[in-house]
C-alpha cells in the first residue's frame, strides 16, 4: 500500500468559478493539451478556472458548524489506485484545472475542520479480495486504520452485504440531502433506514465515469448525417435515429473478408461491459428499494417494454454488419482510429485515449427508446468511487464531517472544473454551441442499479441477464428470468432479515 498524501502546511485558498466561462472552440483532438500537463495558456485562457469570492448563498449551503475544529487531528482515507485519473488526492497544482481542483478541494478540507487527511490508494478493482480484506481485517481487529473508505462501486456493494459499513444517516455531520451528493442513488440504496456508501461531488470518478456514446464528425460530415447534440436538444435522439444513422456505415477497410475490429469500419461499435448500461440508459433497473426500504426486483423489470427493448438492441448490435462487439474490454482502437461513427463508453477517455486523435468528437447519452420516454437517462460505469466509514473508524462523527466537506468543496470546486472547462470548453471539439446543453442533460439524468452496485456479492445472477441476452444475441430473457428470480428474492430476503438482526 502507498500512503500518497502526508501532512502539509496550509496555505491560502482560491475557489474555483462555480459557472466558469464558456466558449465555443473548433479544433481537432489533437490540437488540445492534454489532462495532467502543466497549462500553458495565457492568464484567462479556456484552460484555467478563474477564481471567484464566494457569494453568501454558497457559503450558508453547507451545515457544517462554523467553529467544528478536530485539533490537527489525522483522519486516513483509504482509496484504490486503479481508476485512471486523479480522484483523491495531488502533491501539487500544475495549472491542469481537475488536479488543481482535487488539491484546492483537500486544502479547503483541512483548513475548515482542522485535519490532516491521509490518502493511501491500494489496487481495489472490482473484485480485488485484498482490497476489500484491508477494511474487514481492520474491522475484525478493532483497529481504527481507516477512518473513511472511498473505493471501486463493487467492492463497497461487497462490504455492506458482509455488514462492514456504518449507517451513514446515524450521523447528523453528513447531510445527505445536500446537492453535492447524488438523490437519486440515496432514493434507491436506502434500505430499511440503512444508507451505507454515498456518492457525487465528493469523487471525480462519479464525472468521468458517466457512460454515453462517443461520435466521430468527421464521418457524421462524410455521410452528410444530422448533429447528435441537436438531436438530444430536441429530445429526437431516439434508438431508431442511432441504428438509422449507422446503417450503411460498414466497410471492409483493410480488405480481409473479415467482419472484425481489427481494420473495418463500423457504425456501432461497443464492448460487452459496456452493454450493461442500456439496460439502465432504458430505465431498466434489476434491484431497488422499495417504498418500505426493501430490496426488490421492479415489478416492470420483466416486461413487455423490456423485451421489445432488448429486441431492438439485439437487431442493432448482433444482427447488423454495421455494428461490432470490440473483443478487448476497454479497447478504443476501433474509434480512436477514427474507424467508428459512434462508439459507447464513459466519458473521462477524452481526458486520456482520446486527447490526441486526429479528428473532432462529441459525446452524447445513449438515446432514448422514443420521442415518447421522459427525458435522457445515464449512469456511470462499475468504476466510481463510493464513499462510505468502516465499522472500526475511530470517530465515525469526525469521517462523516470530512466526508460532507469534501463533498460540498468537491460541488464547488471539482465537478464544475470538470463540466464547465475540462469537458465543455478545454475539450469541446466539435465547436457546437450545443455541448453545454448536452452535459447538462448527462448529469441531470443520473441513475443508479443497487443490481449493479451488489452483483459481485448475491444480485449478479439478475443484474446482468439483460446484457447477456444482447451479447447472445438471443432473447431468451423471460426464460432466464424464471430461472433466477426466486433465488435472487431468496438472497435478497436473507441479507435483509440478517440486517434487521444486527445489533
Amino acid at each position: 500500500m502507498k500512503p500518497v498524501s502526508k501532512r502539509s502546511s496550509l496555505r491560502p485558498l482560491s475557489a474555483l468559478l462555480l459557472c466558469a466561462l464558456l466558449a465555443s472552440t473548433a479544433a481537432s483532438c489533437g490540437a488540445e493539451t492534454p489532462a495532467q500537463s502543466v497549462n500553458t495558456a495565457a492568464p484567462g485562457g479556456n484552460d484555467t478556472a478563474p477564481a471567484v469570492t464566494e457569494t453568501e448563498t454558497e457559503a450558508e449551503l453547507i451545515t457544517l458548524p462554523k467553529d467544528l475544529d478536530y485539533g490537527g487531528a489525522n483522519v486516513t482515507v483509504l482509496g484504490w489506485d486503479t481508476y485512471e485519473d486523479v480522484e483523491f488526492f495531488t502533491e501539487t497544482e500544475n495549472g491542469e484545472v481537475v488536479n488543481d481542483a482535487v488539491f484546492q478541494r483537500n486544502l479547503a478540507v483541512k483548513e475548515r475542520l482542522n485535519v490532516d487527511i491521509t490518502f493511501l490508494e491500494d489496487g481495489g478493482r472490482s473484485g480485488d479480495s485484498a482490497w476489500i480484506n484491508l477494511i474487514r481485517n481492520a474491522n475484525k481487529a478493532g483497529d481504527a486504520a481507516y477512518d473513511i473508505a472511498a473505493g471501486h462501486s463493487q467492492n463497497i456493494g461487497s462490504l455492506m452485504h458482509n455488514g462492514e459499513l456504518l449507517n451513514l444517516l446515524a450521523y447528523d455531520y453528513l447531510n445527505i440531502s445536500q446537492p453535492w451528493w447524488r438523490e437519486e442513488l440515496t432514493k434507491r440504496a436506502l434500505i430499511m433506514d440503512n444508507l451505507f456508501f454515498a456518492t457525487g461531488d465528493i469523487s471525480p470518478s462519479a464525472v468521468a465515469r458517466t457512460q454515453g456514446i462517443f461520435f466521430n464528425s468527421d464521418i457524421l460530415s462524410q455521410f452528410d448525417l444530422e448533429d447528435p447534440y441537436q438531436l438530444v436538444v430536441d429530445g429526437k435522439w431516439t434508438f431508431e435515429k442511432l441504428k438509422t444513422m449507422a446503417s450503411g456505415i460498414y466497410a471492409d477497410l483493410n480488405a480481409d473478408g473479415k467482419h472484425d475490429e481489427a481494420g473495418d469500419r463500423f457504425g456501432f461499435a461497443i464492448d460487452s461491459v459496456q452493454l450493461q448500461a442500456i439496460a439502465l440508459s432504458n430505465n431498466i433497473i434489476s434491484v431497488e428499494s422499495d417504498s418500505e426500504g426493501l430490496l426488490r426486483i421492479p415489478a416492470d423489470y420483466m416486461s413487455d417494454r423490456t423485451v421489445s427493448i432488448l429486441d431492438a438492441w439485439i437487431s442493432l448490435i448482433k444482427d447488423s454488419e454495421d455494428s461490432v462487439i470490440i473483443k478487448t474490454i476497454d479497447d478504443a482502437n476501433v474509434f480512436r482510429s477514427g474507424r467508428a461513427l459512434f462508439y459507447a463508453f464513459p466519458l473521462g477517455l477524452i481526458s486520456s485515449e482520446l486527447r490526441d486523435c486526429t479528428f473532432n468528437i462529441g459525446f452524447v447519452p445513449y438515446p432514448k427508446f422514443d420521442e415518447q420516454q421522459d427525458g435522457y437517462t445515464t449512469c456511470t460505469s462499475n468504476a466510481y468511487s463510493l464513499w462510505c466509514i468502516p465499522l472500526a473508524a475511530s470517530d465515525p462523527m469526525r469521517s462523516a464531517a470530512v466526508m460532507e466537506a469534501l463533498g460540498y468543496e468537491g460541488y464547488k470546486r471539482i465537478t464544475p472544473a470538470m463540466f464547465e472547462v475540462a469537458y465543455k470548453v478545454k475539450y469541446n471539439n466539435t465547436g457546437s454551441e450545443l455541448q453545454s446543453q448536452v452535459f447538462d442533460i448527462l448529469r441531470a439524468g443520473l441513475t443508479f442499479d443497487i443490481g449493479r452496485i451488489m452483483s459481485s456479492s448475491i444480485t449478479n445472477s439478475i443484474f446482468t441477464l439483460f446484457p447477456n441476452a444482447i451479447s447472445s444475441g438471443k432473447n431468451n430473457l423471460a426464460s432466464k428470468y424464471a430461472s433466477v428470480e426466486k433465488t435472487t428474492i431468496k438472497a435478497l430476503d436473507k441479507w435483509m432479515d440478517e440486517l434487521a438482526n444486527r445489533e
